[in-house]
């Protein structure tokens, strides 16, 4: 008579009791003088919507009968195995070649990783990281690695 918990459930509390912590630090942040939004605006946004989310995955998770997921797409590829590696090489090298340089690089090997053609990667990822760039540096005023280019 006992239900068994699914993979979604599990997931989905975790999600949801992380959430809720990043809610409660975030809001122990607080603002800088002079400054009507303060650093725990962002934080407390993310937590609350993986608290909110990870109890509707719990919910559904709960709801949905365990079928067996044998049709389940595989979850490790080499797809996600070249999205983690592309991850964990920017975290690397941003501090050494900066946010342009590694940001572009990154930017054309996820173009490459989804399938993309060289030409698309070589106008996507400058554009793209230029605009990131400009975005944190001019409207949101957070100073990026500057790196070699510095």
């Amino acid at each position: 008579m006992f239900r068994t918990l699914s993979f979604d459930s599990i997931l989905g509390v975790l999600f949801a009791l992380l959430g809720t912590a990043i809610v409660q630090q975030a809001t122990g942040l607080h603002p800088l003088p002079g400054m009507n939004v303060g650093p725990g605006l962002f934080p407390t946004i993310v937590g609350g919507a993986m608290a909110l989310l990870g109890a509707v995955l719990a919910v559904q998770g709960w709801l949905t009968k365990a079928d067996p997921e044998d049709d389940a797409p595989k979850l490790f590829t080499w797809f996600a195995m070249g999205i983690v590696l592309a991850i964990i090489a920017v975290i690397l090298a941003m501090p050494v070649l900066g946010f342009l340089v590694s940001g572009t690089l990154f930017a054309a090997a996820i173009v490459l990783l989804s399938g993309g053609h060289w030409l698309s990667a070589l106008i996507f990822s400058p554009i793209a990281t230029a605009a990131i760039y400009f975005l944190f540096t001019s409207a949101l005023r957070v100073s990026l690695p500057h790196g070699i280019l510095g």
